[in-house]
């Protein structure tokens, strides 16, 4: 039976203290050790693999073997950050993947509108801090789909970007922190609460993800049910949107031929006055190719039940398995120069000649696609309405780095120049 190896460490707290200082660098010290490696944190037994085939066995072929560890539960231990959404929220739930297309398809043109409404105030060649700017659209964005508050109450759309800029100076938005101080948490709460009730209350109806979690509930409605799923979604996707969104900015601003293939295509097929995504298959590629390179979902995992032997190897009941897409999806065995910006990689979506189990921006749960595919069309809107309008200059030729927490957060700011594109008549 082979046996696993792994970095030595005698220290009470195990390989806690490395694995915080640089998470991805500390996994990418663990590939030395082969496919499969280990290390410890206090008195518990981590393993992280990068074989797609153990990877199926451990989360599909044996998955009665094995439960999902939450998310909250794993960066808490790991990183000591404790998040604010959840797994479900991430996939969701409980909205059908039926209702997800008719609810974007209704919106396309309201978010499409916000994404212009922000972008008036550009100059040509003016210094964008991007993800700030990013930041401020996806909440009036997210405020439209979620809870139906449209563009044109300003004054709500204006406070809420207030209280999550007041939140992102406390720290991360994701995260509860130990000394925050609860005024902005409390009075977004109440803002959307009151939202929530009011509707239940004037028996109103919407366009929004609002309404679809109120059918999901029936007669049966607990008000405060429905606005922890709802805050939870809203949390979690506007961290997901702002994060693809944001790095595929950064990844177009330094490859000026991708940038400029994709401005091509969004002039042949949505530079009218109505948006159309439906023939950008450029734009997919891109947003796929961004996904692999900084994937919104970077690490998660899978805790034995019970004693098992799995593909050779021995592991014990409680120990716990991880999975890094980030590492997973620089794998040079099955992906062709992984560290370079290639979105021809793709076709129809996925990639070429790479075995399942290898791509999993949102993991590996059979609701990921419903998720990713919600994440996708809006960043293709996002996308579309900013390309057609601008294109993106780096200030720094470096790339920015990734910095690993709950996301794979830039290191340094991502400064911009913006430059008008000139339409052809």
């Amino acid at each position: 039976m082979p046996v696993i190896q792994g970095p030595s460490s005698y220290k009470l707290t195990g390989h806690l203290q490395k694995f915080r200082e640089n998470p991805l660098g500390f996994l990418e010290n663990l590939t030395q050790y082969g496919e499969i490696a280990t290390f410890r944190v206090a008195h518990k037994r981590f393993y992280v693999t990068r074989d797609p085939q153990l990877i199926k066995d451990v989360v599909i072929t044996n998955s009665k073997a094995f439960q999902k560890i939450k998310l909250t539960h794993m960066f808490k231990t790991l990183l000591g950050e404790e998040m604010l959404w959840t797994d479900e929220a991430l996939y969701m739930s409980p909205i059908q993947p039926s209702q997800l297309k008719q609810h974007l398809t209704y919106n396309k043109e309201a978010i499409a509108k916000i994404i212009e409404k922000h972008m008036e105030t550009w100059e040509e060649g003016q210094l964008r801090m991007i993800v700030k700017d990013i930041r401020q659209i996806v909440v009036a964005v997210l405020l439209q789909l979620v809870f139906g508050i449209s563009i044109e109450d300003k004054d709500k759309i204006h406070y809420v970007q207030a209280l999550m800029r007041k939140k992102e100076k406390l720290g991360k938005i994701y995260i509860r922190l130990p000394l925050h101080q609860p005024d902005s948490d409390e009075q977004l709460e109440q803002l959307l609460f009151e939202r929530v009730q009011m509707r239940v209350q004037n028996k109103t109806e919407g366009n929004d993800l609002l309404q679809y979690v109120l059918n999901s509930h029936g007669e049966d409605i607990d008000e405060r049910e429905i606005y922890e799923q709802l805050n939870a979604i809203f949390l979690s996707m506007y961290e997901m949107i702002t994060h693809v969104c944001s790095w595929s900015i950064h990844l177009l601003s330094q490859n000026t031929r991708e940038h400029l293939q994709l401005h091509k295509e969004i002039q042949a097929y949505a530079s009218g006055e109505s948006l159309s995504t439906k023939n950008l298959t450029y734009m997919r590629k891109i947003i796929a190719e961004s996904m692999r390179l900084y994937p919104p979902l970077w690490l998660f995992g899978r805790q034995a039940r019970e004693d098992i032997q799995i593909d050779g190897y021995s592991i014990k009941k409680g120990e716990i398995m991880l999975i890094s897409p980030y590492m997973m999806h620089r794998h040079e065995d099955y992906f062709l120069e992984p560290s370079e910006f290639l979105p021809d990689r793709f076709e129809k979506g996925g990639s070429i000649d790479v075995p399942s189990y290898m791509y999993m921006p949102l993991g590996i749960e059979h609701q990921a696609e419903r998720g990713m595919d919600y994440i996708t069309e809006i960043v293709t809107i996002f996308l579309s309405e900013m390309t057609k309008r601008f294109l993106f200059q780096l200030t720094k030729a470096e790339s920015i780095a990734p910095m690993a927490g709950v996301m794979l957060n830039m290191k340094e700011e991502l400064n911009v120049n913006v430059h008008k594109v000139h339409t052809q008549s």
